[in-house]
């Protein structure tokens, strides 16, 4: 009996991993990547994560853990990003990879500047490009806080944006639920780093980065099959 199970659970979860995979390679053979898409991430990695989502509500009322940004590099789209690894440059599978739902699709949604705002600013993301591989290998920001000479998620992506004019907007972040209570987690990882907790300091978070007007919506993952 015990054999038996073991082989059901195998078997589950090679399907679970084909799934995975299939759904994977329909995104990307779907997605045609543009330089400058923003790809905001629904993570499950950690407890912190789902800290960060209840504290960062965003459009669609949903909620956003991460965020990076389309790249050319090497001839191949990428992303680079500000992850627990500092700002990198990763392969857009392995991006994906790293949020999957119970049918296997990448929890992600897409923006891109809108076209309007973009032929005003026809230079907007080539020059963002070009400041964020000046900030490559720096390290993850932690605190999460400003200028500090490193970088968290929707810090990066701010401040590539924001050396030529801000384009996204800061505001006080919170540590607190709805409740307006400061939620356990968020207590004990700033006592670990010894500091007390940023709450109203100025800093931004993808959920907030989500709510920009000058934002064009192409891809949500909880309507797949209704790819732009």
């Amino acid at each position: 009996m015990v054999q038996k199970k073991l082989i059901f659970f195998f078997l589950l979860c090679f399907n679970s991993l084909v799934a995975q995979e299939i759904y994977i390679d329909f995104f990307l053979e779907n997605y045609n990547p543009t330089e400058g898409d923003f790809i905001f991430q629904d993570l499950d990695s950690s407890p912190l994560c789902d800290a960060i989502e209840e504290v960062t509500p965003g459009i669609f009322n949903q909620n956003f853990s991460h965020v990076g940004m389309i790249i050319k590099h090497n001839n191949k789209h990428k992303l680079i990003e500000a992850f627990s690894n500092g700002v990198k440059i990763v392969d857009l599978k392995e991006f994906l990879m790293r949020s999957i739902d119970l049918y296997g699709f990448p929890k992600i949604t897409i923006a891109q500047i809108h076209p309007i705002f973009l032929k005003e600013n026809p230079n907007i993301i080539s020059k963002a490009i070009e400041n964020a591989k000046n900030l490559l290998d720096l390290p993850y920001d932690e605190k999460f806080l400003l200028n500090n000479n490193s970088f968290y998620c929707s810090e990066l992506i701010y401040e590539i944006f924001s050396l030529e004019d801000e384009f996204f907007k800061l505001s006080p972040m919170t540590y607190k639920n709805s409740n307006g209570e400061f939620l356990q987690i968020w207590i004990d990882y700033f006592e670990d780093l010894n500091m007390e907790i940023p709450e109203n300091i100025l800093g931004i978070n993808p959920g907030k980065m989500t709510l920009n007007s000058n934002l064009k919506f192409i891809y949500n993952y909880k309507n797949p099959f209704k790819f732009n």
